[in-house]
């Protein structure tokens, strides 16, 4: 059942690419929330194909980037994939053509990652600060010359103590408050994207249109406290 969930979520890329790069080397890194709702087959179909279109970028960037799975906190983490992609060339269009084959091979050792921290990675309970905890690793052993981009893909339905906000009658400035422990770690101007808020897939009944907006104010808090640059993404419909 897992091995289908994670199948078939190639697309045909195009012959060529042109992708915005960074000046320095390409760090690209993307963590995907593995706790019970980020299991759903079309929360990880969708997410399959947002981490390919990563992966074309970073190939065509010649760049390097790592797949990190977590679920209930930084510890509970697995590294699904982490290396340096690129392809050989003499000229820009005879790599371009070698870039959905890379691509491909790429996304075969990603799936096989994730099956395999679904075995690693506890379901039960959900903390963005763990996402944000992960990131800060990755910026500390960043290189001069590097750019970090980060895309989180979660729901930021964080329900572990001290920063829950799985608990009813929250208001914003509370969650806002719960978001204040954030401020510990450094991400100063580091880009990231999170992706999904508020989001559970067709398996977990998605929650009404009042508490998403919750989570992103809890979530963009989370972010920016941080003092990254944060754009945030959601499953409201405004």
């Amino acid at each position: 059942m897992l091995l289908f969930a994670l199948a078939g979520c190639d697309s045909k890329a195009p012959v060529s690419f042109n992708y915005q790069c960074p000046e320095n080397n390409l760090v690209q890194l993307d963590l995907i929330d593995l706790s019970s709702s980020g299991r759903s087959k079309d929360i990880l179909d969708e997410r399959l194909k947002a981490i390919q279109l990563d992966v074309e970028r970073v190939t065509d960037c010649e760049g390097t980037f790592t797949v990190v799975a977590w679920s209930v906190s930084s510890s509970a983490s697995f590294t699904v994939f982490q290396g340096a992609l690129s392809t050989t060339g003499a000229t820009e269009i005879g790599r371009d053509r070698k870039i959905p084959k890379a691509v491909a091979q790429t996304m075969v050792e990603v799936r096989a990652g994730l099956t395999e921290a679904f075995a690693k990675v506890d379901p039960v309970g959900s903390d963005l600060f763990g996402a944000l905890s992960l990131a800060e690793d990755q910026n500390k052993i960043l290189g001069q010359n590097e750019n970090l981009e980060i895309n989180i893909f979660t729901d930021a339905i964080t329900n572990v103590p001290p920063g829950s906000v799985n608990e009813p009658g929250l208001s914003e400035d509370q969650v806002i408050k719960l978001a204040e422990r954030a401020t510990q770690i450094d991400l100063r101007d580091v880009q990231i994207k999170l992706i999904g808020i508020g989001k559970t897939g067709v398996e977990v009944p998605q929650p009404p249109q009042e508490y998403i907006l919750l989570l992103r104010s809890y979530a963009e808090a989370m972010c920016k406290n941080t003092r990254a640059k944060c754009v945030t993404l959601t499953a409201v419909i405004e």
